[in-house]
């Protein structure tokens, strides 16, 4: 799934990094843009150490549209004492006080970034480990007469509560003047608590033992009671009418040519996706289903969490590699085993199968699977050598055993017709970037460096290798002695020389698996837009894809620029994640993720809407919803230790702990789902 995290970590330079953690107390910038404000408590600690509160600092930074201002706090801070920061910007210069008293002045103007002002959380790409919590209680936003406050519920939860996710997230509609504006926050900071003393967290069933709400589970009872609940809506909802087994609608007026295998094509203006039977099909599925095992946490170090754990199902050793001896435990197979008996995994399967059918899904997503359901498959490259952080495609070699992993994968699955389209690897990791093409080219003899070198050679210096070598700061080198040099280009001829990497890696990507399955769509890597170099990373993938897959996590479907990017590059397009996990107030345990709604129903209206924008769309065929499961409140890992949570713990899924729907998510989903296609074909031309 999308996570920044992983983008920092792809972007780090080789040799080590620093823990960080960042606090926003108030934000509506632009950084690349330096338009906008932000005020935010900044630390960092060597390695994976802990931030301490004796190195926090307070930092107010304002963007004029050419540069950042700054002005920062140093402390020292005293935990168990509320603090109020207030901040004054202009057109002429901008001042922060704390508790009355100036901090400091920077001259200079300010450029308004439009947007909501945000605050109360830490940003999940710097959520490192800290000795300190930072509460904010208040904010208070004031310009030309106007005020607008944000109340923070969250911080009035008791302490043990609070660890699980020390956010309280405000979210102001306000339009920043380029006069300037007035915030005042309030916060406290409390020391980092030692856990053993507040143990257990977690009750028998996965659930926060120090939060309560309606629904919680308290007895095995309560298991059962919901699957009596749910076996009568499955039975008074059914299987929809009017689809194929493919998730295609047979009642639009209009199909296509039915080949055996998924496919797109255009009709009056539009892409579809056409199943295997030939009928219009937008997509719509639930990443990692039905996943009885995982997500898991780690439990190794950290068992005084629980107050049981039970044996059984639901265990396993190092699931993501490193850490080896390290115990993971699911709890919902836990649960699972209590609610349905004797034969449990198999009753799970086929009422998943109940599921997906009855709440109108056409399938499941990536990183799931299931006997007679269409999926999504993600090939990988685990078996393939890299260079740097991606394999050698100019070498034969690697071109071999790349070949041979891919169609080893494959081959089993050529003449599956629910195979929707195959894509390969994930995201960020898929992104050439430039420091990988940098590393290279210092690095020793490869092909890839011959050819970088060989292409910029013809490209933009006429064939003279040596005046390639004056300006890739390797003078009087030739032949060998060239490809064997740390060479340093220039950033223009870098970027170039990075393209053309990329450009190679795709395309054998592509061709490959094309040659090894031809029947089947190609969806590239799933890119996350923005996250990359920059926006030609898109172009590039795109020339080598049937469909181009992508993932975003955002508040809509795709706001101008990312309609722009879709609309130039002409291809259909297909949504492999995208989610709006529940926040709950902070009242049950779970994190906030980055884009979130406040409860269950808040996140069924906010699938309608995103679907209902999808379906308009003249080139989205598709979307996945992530995922199938809410993550553990501990988090899904990797980690090892004594933290409270390690990885992701969000709310992410239509089933709860205890393996129950979420009625107020589902119902909403359901019929944005039984309306998708209809919505879409609407929009055809002589439709209303």
């Amino acid at each position: 799934m999308r996570m920044l995290a992983c983008l920092l970590c792809a972007l780090l330079p080789v040799g080590g990094f620093a823990a960080m953690h960042r606090f926003s107390l108030a934000h509506q910038d632009d950084w690349g843009a330096q338009r906008g404000f932000y005020l935010n408590f900044e630390n960092e600690a060597e390695g994976e150490g802990t931030c301490r509160l004796a190195t926090l600092r307070l930092f107010l930074g304002v963007g004029d549209g050419k540069e950042w201002r700054f002005i920062h706090a140093d402390g020292p801070w005293h935990t168990g004492r509320e603090y109020r920061a207030r901040v004054v910007i202009t057109a002429k210069a901008a001042e922060m006080y704390l508790d009355g008293h100036l901090v400091g002045r920077a001259e200079g103007g300010f450029a308004p970034q439009p947007g909501p002002v945000r605050a109360g959380y830490t940003f999940h790409w710097a959520d490192g480990r800290a000795d300190y919590l930072v509460v904010q209680t208040g904010l208070a936003l004031r310009a030309g007469g106007k005020e607008q406050r944000a109340n923070f519920g969250a911080a009035s939860h008791p302490l043990p509560l609070l660890l699980f996710a020390p956010h309280s997230p405000a979210r102001l509609d306000w339009a920043s003047p380029r006069q300037g504006l007035t915030l005042e926050v309030t916060f406290r900071l409390e020391p980092y608590p030692d856990l053993k003393a507040l143990a257990p967290f977690v009750d028998e069933f996965g659930q926060c033992r120090y939060a309560d709400w309606p629904g919680k589970v308290r007895s095995d009872e309560d298991l059962q009671r919901s699957a009596r609940e749910e076996e009568a809506r499955l039975v008074d909802w059914g299987k929809p009418a009017g689809y194929d087994r493919y998730g295609g609608a047979t009642g639009l007026g209009w199909k296509e040519e039915a080949t055996g295998f998924y496919r797109a094509a255009k009709h009056h203006g539009r892409w579809w996706l056409i199943t295997p039977e030939g009928n219009p099909c937008f997509y719509t599925g639930i990443c990692t289903a039905p996943a009885p095992t995982w997500d898991q946490t780690p439990v190794s170090g950290r068992e005084f969490l629980w107050a049981s754990l039970p044996e059984g199902p639901g265990w396993g050793e190092n699931p993501w590699g490193p850490d080896p001896g390290v115990r993971y435990f699911a709890p919902h197979a836990a649960n699972m085993v209590r609610k349905y008996g004797p034969g449990w995994l198999a009753k799970t399967d086929a009422l998943m199968a109940r599921r997906l059918a009855a709440w109108g899904f056409s399938g499941i997503g990536k990183w799931g699977g299931m006997a007679g359901t269409p999926y999504v498959p993600v090939l990988s490259r685990r078996e393939v050598p890299n260079l740097v952080r991606h394999p050698d495609v100019f070498d034969p070699a690697v071109q071999r055993t790349f070949r041979e992993s891919l169609r080893a994968q494959i081959a089993p699955h050529r003449q599956d017709p629910l195979v929707v389209g195959w894509s390969l690897g994930n995201e960020v990791e898929e992104i050439i970037y430039q420091d990988e093409v940098a590393a290279i080219l210092k690095g020793k003899d490869s092909p890839a460096k011959r050819a970088l070198i060989a292409h910029a050679a013809e490209r933009t210096y006429a064939g003279d290798l040596g005046a390639l070598a004056r300006a890739w700061q390797a003078p009087g080198r030739q032949g060998q002695a060239l490809y064997a040099a740390p060479l340093t280009p220039p950033k223009a001829d870098l970027e170039q020389a990075r393209r053309h990497y990329a450009d190679a890696y795709y395309g054998f990507a592509y061709r490959t698996v094309k040659e090894l399955d031809p029947n089947h769509l190609y969806l590239g890597s799933w890119m996350i837009p923005g996250a990359w170099e920059n926006e030609e990373d898109w172009r590039l993938q795109a020339r080598h894809c049937d469909v181009f897959g992508y993932d975003l996590y955002s508040e809509q479907f795709a706001d101008e620029w990312f309609s722009g990017i879709i609309r130039r590059t002409g291809k259909p397009i297909f949504c492999g994640e995208f989610s709006y996990p529940a926040w709950y107030g902070g009242a049950r345990g779970f994190g906030m993720y980055g884009v979130w709604a406040e409860d269950d129903a808040a996140s069924g209206e906010a699938y309608a809407r995103w679907l209902q924008a999808a379906a308009r769309n003249p080139y989205c065929i598709g979307a996945c919803w992530f995922q199938y499961r809410d993550e553990p409140i501990t988090g899904r890992g990797p980690g090892h230790g004594q933290d409270l949570v390690y990885g992701e713990n969000f709310a992410f899924g239509f089933v709860d702990v205890a393996d129950r729907p979420k009625w107020d998510l589902v119902t909403r989903v359901r019929a944005a789902n039984l309306q998708v296609a209809k919505w879409r074909n609407s929009l055809s031309p002589g439709r209303r």
